[in-house]
């Protein structure tokens, strides 16, 4: 098969790592994968041989005005067009919805399925997504039922969803040594619990109600430390508020990392205090490092967490959480217990990428259909 994966921009984040594992698995099988979107960090040295620079920021939300958004809509559609036909494309696969309306303006006239994976938005924008999703893709995937059932529940017609998972590869193995030394960096003499949060620095992922929560536990607990990686348009208003709330101390805002196995062996305690999500990958790598997790009820977390392996806890609610975090920071051994519950969890088919790549692999065929039979050199006739 030729498929080709558009996501909006390659800059670090769990939607780009999920295309770029999925690429790497199906061209190994002997697909043809073609990347398009805007450049960012992963592929500015054309390190991609297949890579399309797409300018879909200028549709996306960062985009600007309407009327801006609307006006790049033309040029972006014409490259992927000739992109298509460069490539003999049998398959488009867009990651969210900007993606996804250029995807169908540059199929106008041709046989080509799209497929669009939803990863989650507000809840104010699910009316949206479905409405593009029926306007634009011939299948709807999430790797949450909860999220596709919103969209569902918008309109969405549920024969043309589909829930499959997101394949999450083991952690590479970390010396005890490296990750202690790592943690007394962090911890900066303190000898508490040390508490890890993978967020970007936006309003979606609640950095102001996870200070909130710093405050609280801190007051109790001022040997806690919380340790924030990620970089974001919050960085420098959510350094105010942790200054404001007296926890400057205890809240280490780390940056981007490009040591999330490191990171996550050298902590205790998995916290996520987002306002919406769809299936965390973080939250899955906390279970593969043995981390209980503490997470606000959004989107698809709670299928991944309950009390077996962490807590719970409604969003926005900073006692609530800091009471979760509060008993895990005062009983190792029910740390040790759910993190344990959290590893086995871990383990089962659905974060398999074997397994779920098999499922894209036969969704994609399906949607082909016999042209998924074809010679490759017949594409090119």
């Amino acid at each position: 098969m030729r498929v080709m994966q558009i996501c909006t921009n390659f800059l670090p984040g769990g939607i780009q790592r999920h295309v770029l594992d999925l690429t790497q698995d199906l061209r190994g099988r002997g697909h043809k994968i073609v990347l398009a979107g805007d450049q960012g960090d992963w592929s500015a040295d054309g390190a991609d041989p297949d890579f399309v620079p797409v300018a879909l920021n200028n549709v996306a939300g960062v985009g600007g005005s309407l009327y801006r958004r609307v006006s790049a809509l033309p040029a972006c559609a014409l490259t992927v067009r000739k992109a298509i036909r460069a490539h003999g494309i049998d398959l488009i696969h867009a990651h969210e919805t900007a993606p996804a309306i250029v995807a169908r303006l540059a199929t106008i006239g041709m046989d080509i399925p799209i497929a669009m994976t939803f990863h989650g938005a507000a809840p104010a924008r699910e009316a949206g997504v479905a409405r593009t999703a029926r306007l634009c893709a011939d299948l709807t995937i999430s790797p949450s039922r909860t999220a596709l059932d919103a969209l569902i529940a918008h309109g969405l017609p549920r024969a043309k969803a589909r829930t499959i998972g997101l394949g999450i590869h083991p952690l590479p193995d970390v010396p005890a040594a490296a990750a202690q030394a790592l943690r007394e960096r962090i911890m900066g003499g303190k000898k508490g619990v040390l508490i890890l949060s993978l967020s970007r620095l936006q309003p979606q992922k609640g950095i102001d109600v996870m200070i909130e929560v710093a405050r609280r536990v801190v007051a109790q607990r001022p040997d806690v430390v919380f340790a924030i990686a990620g970089k974001g348009p919050l960085a420098e208003a959510a350094a105010g508020w942790a200054r404001d709330a007296g926890v400057a101390d205890n809240v280490k805002f780390l940056g981007a990392i490009s040591t999330v196995p490191q990171h996550l062996k050298a902590s205790d305690i998995f916290l996520l205090t987002s306002r919406w999500e769809n299936l965390p990958i973080s939250i899955v790598e906390a279970f593969r490092a043995g981390l209980p997790v503490v997470a606000t009820d959004c989107g698809g977390v709670k299928e991944l967490v309950d009390g077996e392996v962490g807590a719970l806890l409604p969003v926005e609610d900073a006692g609530a959480i800091a009471t979760a975090v509060l008993e895990l920071v005062e009983n190792p051994g029910l740390r040790r217990a759910r993190g344990a519950a959290a590893l086995a969890r871990s383990l089962e088919h659905r974060f398999r990428p074997a397994t779920v790549h098999d499922e894209f692999e036969r969704t994609y065929e399906q949607l082909i259909g016999p042209k998924s039979l074809r010679k490759p050199e017949k594409l090119l006739e």
